[in-house]
């Protein structure tokens, strides 16, 4: 299959780049004669799977046994039951292995849980939470019998672009935090038997333009556009490579996962699902990734490219009738027969795809053979989990901890109120039944009812969305309150005369996104802001509740006399209602803090984070990474502009101090990874390993409030001035929970070489700090009361 041209650096991306840091080449053209040999390194063969030494061994006997059209199937994706299959081999015991959306819950088969989202999970800042979650949730694609969760995002979106239509499927905009999200998500998936699949690799931080492979033989159907432009290229550097988009990918590697899915954009001129240097340096000999690279569905644009630039299976290949590209399969077996791709490198492909399901125990122990049909493109479902009550406590408890108290001036929590108002369609019910996905619009988008979700492949159906009118009502009842409720957004007068009589007034508002498309701006969607601002003119009590998927602009009424507490839930999934009354009403103390900066204004944010150009304007459209590692509250800090929220941030009912910081010199090997990565750093000897402790940071959190609550504390490194780095980078967090008043808790902050170490771009290794390096701990990247400084 031709594939078309692919560009050369845009020279805005040259020229905006440090003289010493290389960029990624780009590949020569793959028609050229021989290019695979030239420009396609031939992709590292597995190091006999590390860890899973023993699975390797038997994926090879199993290999050797195959014949050509057998190992072909298995790389190239088929049609069945899940968004994903390969081929089965039936004579060595080898079923169709099914690959399954997504990343907030099993998508699209009803009757599971909807769980919060990655950016919900994030603002707990807590490590059990997410593991747990992850753990849940791979229980139930176990007990659907799929094999590959596409889940967890690892920093493929980060958050580079504050109006990313998927940046709420994953974590924070910070490498460090995301990464250790990663890591533990991962483990949450693979601990329940399922393998996991980290993604999207890598720089993919914007949808607009983001075009998948259509086959213009075939036609098209609804929703995929048939565009002749081109994927947009990210173009980035070495140096903002590894400290800031490969980092999270290094810990999901180090977690041990199964899988790593090949991004949608180019990456500097070459696709992400082709480009050698990406997958087979990067990836398979900087990170030492023992598992298989599966493209995103309709990533891979020519099958030699794609094989030889590292990609081992090609989805979903024959599978939605050929319809997204077919690639591989007869393509496959012609240039393995004419020796144009080695035997050798197809043999490694089936190596990388069977050993983790060797090593998951999923040949061992059959999954459960569940009938359900996902893999027609349509939301056909003819079975039913059954959602377990641990999993539902667990939802709600990570919605609890997620939400994010931004203001509070005595509005919250409620005691004692006669009369409340409920205002704005994002407290109501979704107009249609929680089982129609219809993702154009999910239950759950700001003009359908409350927003728990966000929207794409991410999403996925609640068992039972809990809206927060409900539960209100419920809890009013109790209390003998009276509850009066307008849930139409554009109905200013009615929601102020309902307002008006009320005690307090709560407002319900939005901000929708999805995969697909970025956001057009920061507002909240549906006349948000007017709704607050009509409400707040009439009631001097207006609690604002915002269900938002990342940065969302607040200050058009944020210092409104009449906004006495300001409440952001973010997406907190099914059990939206009843985490929401647990909070309002005082039953814990909110202790969610952001994953991201709140801006006062969207000029505040580095610019041209989304690309978009028309077919008109340019069939290559390029993103240029000129901020570097400067995004979020690094570029605040940068440019020394005061956020309206900075990350971090969220308060409680309660108050703490930050005291005693101290150092523990304690040295500890790496003891966390299930595969080792060769990341090298100078002067290493042997037997080190750049995730070795060298210290740790401790610091007395006390509660000197009157509750009993929870507190988020963070450590940030500031490197010495010769290293050209961010003022602050996040190095730590730990959760604090559920501290009596006037206690006082220990937290401690583990520092390894990595969090202390610079990418050297012409020895292209780690570089260790040897300068004193300054760390700072409190309650947010803006309130740091606590420093002390070591030399290494």
């Amino acid at each position: 299959m031709r594939v078309p041209t692919l560009l050369a650096l845009s020279a805005a991306s040259v020229a905006a780049l440090p003289a010493s840091n290389k960029l990624y080449k780009k590949q020569a053209s793959p028609d050229a004669p021989n290019a695979f040999g030239l420009a396609y390194t031939t992709p590292p063969p597995m190091a006999n799977g590390g860890a899973w030494s023993a699975a390797f061994q038997r994926a090879s006997d199993v290999t050797s046994q195959m014949t050509l059209e057998e190992k072909i199937s298995i790389v190239t994706g088929q049609n069945g039951r899940c968004v994903g299959n390969t081929g089965a081999v039936p004579r060595l015991d080898i079923p169709a292995l099914c690959l399954q959306d997504g990343p907030t819950g099993p998508r699209p088969v009803d009757g599971h849980t909807q769980f919060p989202a990655g950016v919900t999970t994030a603002a707990t800042w807590d490590r059990e939470l997410i593991y747990e979650r992850s753990r849940a949730m791979g229980q139930e694609f176990y007990d659907l019998g799929v094999h590959v969760a596409l889940a967890p995002v690892t920093g493929g979106p980060l958050g580079r672009a504050p109006r990313g239509g998927r940046n709420w499927e994953g974590w924070y905009a910070d490498p460090y935090a995301t990464g250790e999200a990663s890591y533990l998500s991962v483990r949450g998936l693979q601990d329940a038997g399922v393998q996991a699949t980290s993604k999207h690799f890598i720089a993919y931080e914007q949808e607009t333009s983001r075009n998948v492979y259509i086959n213009k033989t075939l036609g098209s159907q609804p929703g995929l556009a048939t565009t002749l432009q081109l994927p947009i290229s990210s173009n980035l550097d070495d140096k903002t490579t590894h400290e800031t988009y490969l980092w999270s990918f290094a810990e999901a590697v180090r977690a041990g996962t199964s899988s790593v899915m090949s991004s949608y954009n180019i990456i500097n001129g070459t696709h992400a699902s082709a480009n050698s240097d990406a997958l087979n340096g990067l990836l398979k000999t900087e990170l030492n990734f023992q598992g298989f690279v599966v493209s995103d569905w309709g990533g891979i644009w020519g099958t030699r490219e794609a094989v030889y630039g590292g990609n081992d299976l090609d989805m979903p290949g024959n599978g939605f009738n050929g319809l997204l590209g077919i690639f591989y399969g007869d393509e496959l077996r012609d240039l393995v027969n004419n020796g144009t791709i080695a035997e050798s490198r197809l043999d490694d492909m089936i190596h990388r795809v069977l050993t983790p399901y060797y090593a998951a125990g999923q040949a061992d122990k059959k999954l459960p053979d569940v009938p359900f049909n996902a893999g027609s493109g349509t939301d056909a479902v003819t079975y039913r989990l059954v959602q377990k009550p641990s999993t539902v406590d667990l939802v709600r408890k990570i919605a609890e901890d997620g939400a994010v108290l931004l203001k509070n001036e005595g509005g919250l929590p409620l005691k004692s109120v006669p009369r409340i108002a409920v205002i704005g369609n994002d407290a109501g019910p979704p107009s249609r039944d929680a089982g129609d996905t219809g993702e154009g619009i999910p239950i759950g988008s700001g003009s359908n009812g409350t927003l728990a979700d966000g929207g794409g492949s991410g999403y996925s159906t609640p068992l039972n969305l809990i809206y927060p009118l409900m539960s209100i009502q419920e809890r009013a009842a109790k209390d003998s309150s009276k509850v009066s409720w307008m849930l139409n957004d554009t109905d200013i007068a009615t929601a102020q005369t309902t307002a008006a009589d009320a005690d307090v007034a709560l407002v319900f508002v939005s901000a929708w996104a999805s995969e697909g498309y970025d956001r057009t701006d920061l507002n909240l969607t549906g006349g948000g802001d007017a709704l607050v601002q009509a409400v707040a003119a009439v009631n001097n009590n207006t609690v604002v509740v915002m269900h938002i998927p990342g940065p969302t602009l607040v200050d058009a009424w944020i210092d409104h006399p009449n906004i006495t507490a300001v409440l952001a839930p973010l997406l907190p999934g099914e059990q939206t209602g009843p985490s929401l009354v647990s909070i309002l009403y005082g039953d814990i103390s909110p202790s969610g803090k952001l994953p991201f900066t709140i801006a006062k204004q969207s000029a505040d944010y580095p610019p041209n984070t989304i690309t978009s150009q028309t077919e008109a304007e340019n069939l290559a459209p390029q993103a240029d990474f000129v901020e570097g590692n400067y995004i979020d509250y690094k570029w605040f800090d940068a440019k020394n502009i005061e956020p309206r929220f900075a990350f971090g941030h969220g308060i409680g009912y309660s108050t703490f101090e930050y005291s005693n910081i101290r150092k523990n010199e304690t040295f500890a090997f790496d003891s966390l990874a299930i595969q080792k990565t060769n990341e090298a750093f100078v002067g290493q000897q042997e037997g080190e390993s750049l995730y070795d402790v060298l210290i740790s940071v401790e610091v007395d959190v006390k509660n000197s409030g009157n509750v009993v609550a929870c507190e988020a504390a963070q450590l940030y490194v500031e490197f010495p001035a010769s290293a050209n780095q961010p003022a602050r980078q996040l190095r730590g967090f730990d959760k604090v929970k559920q501290a009596a008043p006037g206690s006082t808790t220990t937290v401690s902050f583990p520092i390894r070489r990595k969090d202390i170490a610079t990418w050297d771009v012409v020895q292209q290794r780690w570089v260790v700090a040897t300068e004193p390096v300054t760390f700072h701990v409190g309650a947010s990247s803006r309130d740091l009361p606590l420093t002390i400084t070591h030399t290494f």
